[in-house]
């Protein structure tokens, strides 16, 4: 019958195995590098040290400096890290020509915001005293108490304003011509979606017809423009595009 160590007999250790070592050493290397990195966010989303302290705005031409300035006065105090481009469009969110915002922080407390707005591409008479200045998708940008406050053609008549269908074949028209050929529209106006009419300043009338292929329409009246052999041309017909008449 075998019997166990005598009492007070020594015990030999035996060494850990190096592979549970290693894994022990990793997972402590590890979770010190996890409580490092929450560290390190718990710093940058509440410390002082990376507070708004000014915000710098750009690219704003319908909504004034100030007026967003103020709109975005809360954000001063807070964190640059908790602060994106939908907490700034919140507080926008009044400001109807802003269509977006695009946002960078610059350490350690100076808030870019680059300021994207609905391109204007018409007015429309708002009453007796007053225009509204419209974009393509027909929504109002801002208002004007006089015609001659912004270079944008005035959409005329009671079908073209007052038909949502025929407004929106005029806005999507114009918004398909460039600024240099916007700027020489004195009116715009329309019986019909396929009848679409413009006139120039200089009294000149320029038959668009519906808004299909208005890219195309919109170079071609551009290149007519620019040519000065048609300066005595009183009416341009771009209704089709390949082939254009002017008389």
């Amino acid at each position: 019958m075998s019997r166990g160590p005598a009492e007070g007999a020594n015990v030999l250790a035996l060494p850990e195995a190096p592979g549970r070592r290693l894994r022990r050493r990793v997972l402590w290397i590890g979770g010190s590098v996890v409580a490092a990195i929450v560290a390190l966010m718990l710093v940058l989303l509440y410390s002082p040290l990376l507070a708004v302290q000014t915000i710098t705005v750009e690219g704003n031409k319908l909504v004034s400096t100030k007026t967003i300035n103020q709109s975005l006065e809360p954000l001063k105090g807070t964190p640059l890290p908790r602060i994106g481009p939908a907490s700034v469009k919140e507080l926008l969110a009044n400001q109807l020509p802003i269509r977006d915002v695009i946002v960078q922080a610059h350490a350690p407390g100076t808030l870019e915001v680059q300021i994207v707005e609905y391109s204007p591409v018409a007015i429309v008479k708002n009453g007796s005293s007053s225009y509204d200045v419209v974009a393509e998708d027909g929504r109002t940008l801002s208002t004007v108490k006089k015609r001659t406050s912004v270079k944008l053609p005035l959409i005329d008549g009671k079908k073209s304003t007052q038909d949502p269908k025929v407004f929106a074949s005029l806005t999507h028209v114009l918004a398909a011509l460039p600024p240099s050929a916007l700027k020489k529209l004195d009116h715009a106006s329309a019986q019909t979606v396929d009848s679409v009419e413009l006139t120039l300043k200089d009294g000149k009338t320029v038959l668009w017809g519906s808004d299909e292929r208005s890219g195309d329409k919109a170079r071609v009246l551009t290149a007519f423009l620019k040519d000065k052999k048609q300066q005595g041309v009183d009416t341009f017909d771009v209704s089709t595009p390949d082939h254009p008449v002017t008389r």
